[in-house]
């Protein structure tokens, strides 16, 4: 049976797309006039999701996420009143969209076009608060997520990376779908040595570090280092 040349896992943010500017308040701006603005100020909703940050980054350093969705809403509910708010992809889309700028690095769907022609499987992994199909919803605007066979979140499986049990998912789900394939013929590329890098190696991946910053790898867990996504293009064609 032939095997697959090359199976491709990206991280998302600051790998795939650049992050222009990132303003939370101005999505729950929006939330607060449609739903709370007759129960509390927006300085009072405000100064609670800056509370609800310090708890989030609180429960990533236990390897914990905080879905937007699932429990972020219920929580302004709880403190605020009213019914516990829900959110279709497209609206969870929406609200990310107004709080952050994003954009594709220059040079990426010309090197994903190369990688599609060369049949090779491409998949998506993000740490984020906001559920898988939401993003691929925001990577359909921008041109890409038709590139991808999966796109996953940790807003789905309730863990962050580095945790392996959210690599190991993906590689599980992938393996099954290629089971001419194997975990070493997997590649993850991501930015953040200390989530991506730490946590693929430690799955048992060989990791592609997006460098831009020349930092040192000081326990040795990169297989490469580029200074550009686009420059993958070398590594893998």
């Amino acid at each position: 049976m032939k095997r697959t040349k090359q199976i491709l896992i990206f991280d998302l943010f600051e790998t795939l797309i650049e992050d222009e500017w990132i303003d939370f308040n101005l999505g729950l701006k929006q939330l607060w006039e449609e739903h709370y603005r007759d129960k509390c100020s927006f300085d009072e909703i405000k100064a609670y999701g800056e509370e609800l940050f310090i708890y989030m980054c609180e429960l990533h350093k236990q390897g914990i996420e905080f879905p937007f969705v699932k429990d972020e809403l219920t929580m302004y509910a709880e403190r605020f009143g009213g019914e516990i708010l829900s959110m279709s992809f497209e609206e969870e889309a929406g609200f990310l969209r107004r709080c952050n700028k994003v954009r594709v690095y220059d040079g990426l769907s010309e090197m994903l076009d190369i990688f599609r022609e060369a049949k090779i499987p491409m998949y998506v992994l993000s740490n984020s608060g906001f559920r898988a199909g939401a993003l691929k919803l925001i990577l359909d605007e921008l041109g890409i997520g038709a590139y991808f066979e999966e796109v996953w979140s940790s807003a789905d499986f309730g863990k962050v990376k580095p945790s392996t049990d959210l690599f190991e998912m993906a590689v599980n789900m992938i393996l099954e779908k290629h089971p001419d394939s194997d975990k070493g013929d997997i590649l993850f590329i991501g930015d953040t040595y200390s989530t991506d890098v730490t946590g693929a190696y430690r799955a048992g991946l060989k990791v592609a570090w997006i460098n831009r910053k020349n930092e040192q790898d000081a326990e040795g867990f990169s297989a490469y280092q580029l200074k550009e996504i686009t420059e993958l293009q070398m590594l893998i064609v």
